[in-house]
């Protein structure tokens, strides 16, 4: 029980996280402690150091009293610039900054009369000489720019080097989250079937371990609910028949007729419900051949040529599909029905068009009648629910009709979507391959 616990600490996502925060902090911080230490020595005590070293030579070289063309000759040589001060009188050679405020600069003290100084990116050494002051001034720009710059790019390419580990790192230890992502948008379309490949040892894999379990036991149930609805619905038809041989012995005429009506409304529904789980079931029960799209369409449309407010065909495009005529006109007598009944009688006509392009053909049924509360359209599809509350019957039928013109075009490997805007009307799209071949 220890030893799993140690093992599942080290095999953690958050150790391992951990680690490489830790890793890159502490890579960082030390690439900027020695590239700023590295910076500090070149400039101070590089530079310091080795021309305080160097005056005390120059000052030898340059005799007691400093001799004046000697100095021009080191100066020309080394360019730097020298001057002497001496109360009895001084010089200075060519190239020294007339207007530097030495008097201002930082001064470090090196040793016994020698002093050190930097302004305005130039390096100066101070010393007493021949009962005077010797001046060696030189720029420290050019030495210092140089190796500050090489030290800077080499901080950069580590930086970006520790940067790019930890990246690798990091994507590799997130990488099961995509699978993950994918099982989620699988679940919310509905393929209950998806399951999450286990490839890691750590929560990833217990989190895939759960999705998969989640999944599994919401298919279950829901086939279970379906086996459910059909089975009932499947018992049903026998007392229904026998009802409706009785319902013909009633000898009063308008309880016969309210009793058939009735009966004929729980037959339909019944036929609803088992046609809506075949579909669900296998795309076996389809009969699938080439269809003229545009003709299948106006002959629908024309089956409404006498229902408030009217249905119209707009751009119908010569589009042939491999479908099932039959149950393709389900889908469209179905939608057209739906529009045609959330239409007020004198608003304007349900439109029908046709657009195929090289990806997709698509059927739009457009209406411009009382439109869907947004909060209702993730739900139209489910079966048996309707958008209106009320559940009346002259605004709707059993609430299968959606579910199964999605289960129809599923079955063809296609698309249905809604768009809708209360008080606005309608827009009804199915997207379908063309020429799909279905399995």
């Amino acid at each position: 029980m220890i030893f799993r616990r140690i093992s599942r600490l080290f095999t953690s996502v958050f150790t391992k996280l951990l680690v490489i925060i830790v890793a890159t902090g502490v890579a960082i911080t030390l690439t900027v402690f020695v590239g700023f230490a590295v910076i500090r020595f070149h400039s101070v005590t590089h530079i310091d150091r080795n021309l305080g070293l160097y005056a005390e030579y120059l000052k030898r070289d340059l005799g007691d009293p400093p001799d004046f063309q000697r100095a021009a000759d080191i100066a020309a040589r080394t360019g730097m610039a020298i001057r002497f001060e001496h109360p009895g009188g001084g010089w200075q050679t060519a190239g020294f900054p007339e207007k530097l405020p030495l008097e201002r600069a930082w001064t470090h003290r090196r040793g016994s009369g020698i002093w050190t100084g930097h302004i305005k990116g130039h390096v100066f050494i101070r010393t007493t000489h021949a009962g005077g002051n010797l001046i060696f001034i030189t720029s420290g720009q050019a030495v210092e720019h140089e190796s500050a710059g090489i030290v800077f790019l080499a901080m950069a390419a580590v930086l970006a080097a520790v940067l790019v580990v930890a990246h690798y790192f990091l994507r590799r230890i997130m990488n099961p989250l995509r699978p993950l992502k994918e099982g989620v948008e699988a679940l919310g379309a509905g393929r209950l079937d998806h399951r999450i490949p286990s490839s890691c040892h750590d929560e990833f894999r217990d989190l895939g371990d759960a999705f998969n379990l989640m999944a599994a036991r919401l298919s279950g149930l829901l086939h279970s609910k379906e086996q459910l609805l059909i089975d009932v619905s499947h018992e049903l038809r026998t007392p229904l028949t026998r009802l409706k041989v009785q319902s013909e012995l009633v000898p009063d005429p308008e309880i016969r007729q309210s009793l058939s009506s009735d009966l004929a409304e729980m037959e339909t529904m019944i036929t609803a419900i088992l046609e809506e789980a075949r579909m669900r079931s296998t795309a076996s029960a389809l009969q699938p051949k080439p269809t003229d799209m545009a003709d299948l369409l106006e002959s629908v449309v024309a089956e409404f040529h006498n229902r408030p407010p009217g249905v119209v065909c707009g751009p119908l495009k010569p589009a042939t599909l491999v479908v099932d005529g039959d149950k393709m006109r389900i889908v469209l007598r179905n939608l057209i029905d739906n529009a045609v009944k959330h239409t007020p009688a004198d608003g304007a006509p349900v439109t029908v068009s046709l657009f195929p392009d090289e990806t997709h053909v698509a059927v739009v049924v457009e209406d411009r009648g009382m439109g869907i509360a947004a909060e209702a359209l993730p739900h139209l599809f489910e079966p048996f629910y309707r958008a209106d509350a009320s559940r009346s019957r002259k605004t709707g039928g059993f609430g299968l009709g959606l579910s199964i013109c999605k289960a129809i075009v599923d079955a063809h490997h296609g698309q249905i979507r809604i768009e809708s805007e209360p008080g606005e009307g309608t827009r009804v799209t199915v997207s379908l391959m063309p020429m799909a071949s279905i399995d």
